[in-house]
């Protein structure tokens, strides 16, 4: 597992808007800031239907989870 964070103003559903990181930086709540998911053979983030529904309630509690990190900003 690896965490890939969120480029600014990124879509949060598109694997080509991530960079993988070593930790991510992220702060607040309301919009994705990055997720820990395995890596595809490109080095972007595998969206698997577990992690979908994390993100999905993380956005509706506006509360980060074990694989998905809230920021205040898109």
């Amino acid at each position: 597992m690896a965490w890939f964070q969120l480029l600014a103003n990124g879509d949060a559903t598109d694997p080509n808007d991530y960079n993988q990181v070593t930790s991510p930086g992220c702060s607040g709540a309301n919009h994705i800031c990055a997720i820990q998911t395995s890596p595809d053979v490109n080095n972007k983030p595998v969206f698997t239907t577990s992690l979908r529904n994390e993100m999905i309630t993380a956005l509706n509690t506006n509360s980060s989870s074990t694989n998905v990190q809230l920021r205040t900003n898109p």
